[in-house]
């Protein structure tokens, strides 16, 4: 397992590629958020070097709640996509908009799967 850690926005540089290029796939296992945001957003692209902003190659979008007095926010919030993982053919990359502390933790894919 591979762990990828983003501590601030990055949207600014259009996210960190977890593959090594587009011809490296990936799966996702967990995303691991250190620091919760109200409405902070992570956006996992199945392609290495995606344009912020863009909706086409979006794996996975997780958008955290919105935080009040009713609704606080519990610590770290962990993104489980399972056994099998998430699988990102062409790389992947992961952009957030927020300081949040975000951990990924992802693997080269085994096809086989």
């Amino acid at each position: 397992m591979r762990v990828t850690y983003i501590p601030s926005s990055n949207t600014a540089t259009n996210g960190v590629a977890l593959g090594s290029d587009a011809n490296t796939d990936v799966r996702v296992f967990k995303i691991l958020v250190g620091a919760p945001v109200n409405a902070g957003n992570i956006f996992v692209y199945s392609i290495t070097n995606p344009v912020n902003g863009a909706s086409t190659n979006i794996a996975a979008k997780i958008t955290l709640p919105t935080f009040s007095t009713t609704n606080i926010n519990p610590g770290v919030y962990v993104i489980d996509f399972g056994p099998g993982g998430l699988p990102l053919a062409q790389g992947g990359n992961v952009i957030i908009d927020q300081t949040m502390q975000v951990s990924v933790i992802w693997e080269l894919a085994d096809n086989s799967q």
